[in-house]
């Protein structure tokens, strides 16, 4: 870790944190708090504490030896990534998604070591499917700047992540997901009621949810372990007519459902808030409860507390009032184990 190798730089030279300090033109609580891994240093610091210390910016920030991994894929040779710690690994996340990957990303993949472009940053990583994490996500880094990485994945995907260690939180929804066994100790928090269905553009031939139950037709759909596409199932084995196999594209969230039904005017999957997001027109097939569960080890970070604060305010709440489809009633009520 970075504070580690400051530590050992400086204890090597026989220098004091106050004399480290004056060299390198910063404070002694700087230096403190960057070798108890509390702190990361600005880039100017970096290059002070380098030059104090006898090496090199690059030296001093070198990938770190701790294990590498992704939350659900492990990061491909040549790949760009943001990171994060949770625990004893260092955990990569795909920055792809917004078409300007390469400008949010931390470090690139090489050799199966992380090499970083810039000074490492604290961030928390939530998997989970619920549109309103990347929402708090982005509120959050454009104001102040602490760093939440949403990842996108299926209810289930998201709770063995979360029991692998490999993310500090994530989101789950279903009909009554708080009677769900979660992965090891966890903490809950209700975040919100909304619903999932079936979303086309409001132009579509009648019949289309019809179509889509029965197999007529292709539809944008989740993997197995999503809540909306289980709901899905539930309705399509209730159809009288049998249908047929599932065609079409799978996709990894709600958001990008609703997308790809504006974009292939096609039926998705999906929930009632990306629908209305996206003007769509939209049939309900069931009221699913969104979690958020914290990973009892990570319940105290403090970056995972802001992020919580960010869930349950009001600049979020009031951009989802705007959008409609979300019931925010008890959002951020703490669920009895």
């Amino acid at each position: 870790m970075l504070g580690d190798r400051i530590r050992a730089l400086r204890l090597a030279r026989g220098l004091t944190q106050v004399q480290l300090a004056e060299l390198a033109q910063v404070s002694r609580q700087l230096v403190g708090a960057v070798e108890a891994d509390r702190h990361l240093p600005r880039v100017d610091a970096a290059v002070r504490l380098a030059a104090a210390l006898s090496t090199t910016v690059e030296e001093l920030l070198a990938a770190d030896t701790r294990e590498v991994v992704g939350v659900v894929e492990e990061p491909a040779e040549g790949a760009l990534v943001r990171i994060a710690r949770v625990g004893d690994r260092l955990v990569c996340v795909p920055a792809a998604g917004s078409g300007e990957g390469w400008a949010t990303a931390d470090a690139q993949i090489h050799d199966g070591v992380v090499e970083l472009f810039d000074v490492e940053r604290p961030a928390v990583v939530v998997a989970g499917c619920d549109p309103i994490v990347g929402l708090a996500s982005r509120l959050l880094e454009a104001a102040s700047g602490p760093r939440v990485m949403p990842v996108a994945t299926s209810s289930a995907t998201a709770a063995a992540v979360l029991a692998a260690g490999r993310s500090h939180a994530v989101t789950v929804h279903g009909p009554d997901p708080h009677r769900a066994d979660g992965p090891g100790e966890v903490r809950r928090w209700h975040i919100a009621r909304w619903r999932v269905g079936l979303a086309a553009p409001a132009d579509l031939p009648d019949g289309w949810v019809e179509d889509a139950l029965a197999g007529r037709i292709e539809v944008v759909h989740r993997e197995p372990g999503a809540g909306a596409q289980a709901a899905f199932e539930r309705a399509r084995a209730a159809d009288a007519a049998a249908p047929t196999p599932l065609r079409g594209p799978r996709v990894g969230g709600h958001a990008e459902a609703a997308w790809r039904a504006v974009t292939d005017r096609m039926v998705a999957v999906t929930i009632e808030p990306a629908a209305l997001a996206n003007g769509l027109a939209f049939h309900p097939l069931e009221t699913h409860t969104s979690e958020l569960w914290v990973a009892a080890d990570h319940t105290d970070n403090p970056l995972l507390h802001t992020f919580m604060n960010e869930l349950v305010g009001e600049r979020v709440h009031r951009r989802l009032a705007a959008i409609g489809g979300y019931d925010l009633t008890y959002n951020g009520t703490e669920v009895a184990a």
